[in-house]
């Protein structure tokens, strides 16, 4: 399916830094996408400085989180305006609960950091604002695009073709993801189907780049995540033989999730840990859904149980990339929590 059904809101109030409101927007609109301008009040809003008009197509109060398919926030003085108004906050909370990208450049992250939504996150955004970002939990990077799962970030201006690519990614993405996604109406059995597929690839994924690195360290924690996606796989393929009458799950392929397709021979280090720790965010988020609607309360409790490792792997390998910039190393990260039989793996 085509971009032409998707959606994304732009949250807009006076003072928008003008070429970050008007850019993404004529971009996306070129490539068929709707952008609706949401703003505080009716009537029109102006970039602080003078080189755009923008009218608000609808106001905060009026709109949900379910229309839309991405958010994207310029900066300028735009999101202070924002970030005071509880109607903004609580729409880009529920917004960010679906899962779906939320795009932020320059001081736009100033209304993720009011809305709480900054902790544990690897993101950019202009330097003045870096460190309210740190003080948010979150982990400032100087880059011109940082992608942090759902979360896609941007410094300033000259930063916008890559801001902008990064977003139309993002929504392209979407229509293979929601084949991969879970409603009230998902059959528990097609749930678990999914579950089992992902665990398959992501130890697939794991056990390959594990052969792929000399490193020794690399072999170590690759492996490791290998096994521990080997025992998620194994205890969703019990549940669905039981909940099946001993059939066997029927393993999706999927090829934006990860796997050992995804292996390369110029695949690199830091870039196989950005895609584990996006797919782990996924990972993380299709638990929790199949949590909320699973009948069984045993599956109730092993899609919490997985979804909170998924969660912790996002964190370790988060510390991956925080090592490269002086932080902690995986191996440091958890020294203190290799479960028991692990310990050699270090």
């Amino acid at each position: 399916m085509g971009l032409e059904r998707r959606k994304v809101a732009m949250l807009l109030a006076d003072k928008f830094q003008d070429e970050e409101a008007t850019e993404p927007k004529q971009f996306l609109e070129k490539h068929g996408v709707t952008v609706e301008v949401v703003g505080l009040q009716k009537g029109e809003v102006t970039g602080k400085n003078g080189r755009a008009r923008i009218r608000v197509d609808r106001t905060i109060d009026e709109v949900t989180p379910a229309e839309y398919d991405a958010v994207i926030i310029p900066g300028g003085s735009s999101p202070e305006r924002l970030r005071i108004n509880e109607n903004v906050l609580r729409f880009v909370q529920l917004f960010w609960e679906t899962g779906k990208p939320v795009a932020a450049i320059c001081h736009g992250p100033q209304v993720l950091i009011s809305a709480g939504l900054l902790a544990g996150r690897r993101l950019t955004s202009y330097i003045g604002i870096r460190d309210d970002v740190k003080l948010a939990g979150g982990e400032w990077v100087d880059e011109p695009v940082v992608r942090d799962g759902q979360l896609i970030t941007s410094r300033v201006p000259q930063d916008l073709p890559k801001f902008n690519e990064a977003i139309l990614e993002a929504l392209k993405e979407l229509d293979s993801r929601e084949k991969w996604e879970i409603g009230p109406d998902t059959d528990p059995l097609e749930a678990l189907r999914v579950a089992v597929s992902r665990e398959k690839g992501a130890h697939d994924f794991y056990k390959a780049a594990a052969e792929q690195f000399d490193d020794e360290r690399l072999r170590n924690k690759f492996e490791y995540l290998a096994a521990i996606e080997k025992g998620h796989w194994d205890d969703l393929t019990e549940l669905y033989r039981r909940l099946s009458g001993g059939k066997e799950p029927e393993l999706i392929v999927h090829e934006n999730e990860l796997g050992k397709q995804l292996v390369t021979p110029d695949l690199t280090p830091q870039q196989a840990t950005e895609l584990a720790i996006r797919a782990e965010e996924l990972a993380y988020q299709f638990y929790r859904r199949a949590a909320d609607l699973a009948r069984n309360q045993k599956a109730k409790d092993l899609f919490l149980h997985l979804a909170s490792e998924e969660l912790e792997h996002k964190r370790l390998l988060s510390h991956d990339l925080a090592a490269e910039e002086g932080g902690r190393s995986f191996q440091m990260a958890t020294y203190f929590d290799i479960p028991p039989g692990a310990e050699g793996l270090w």
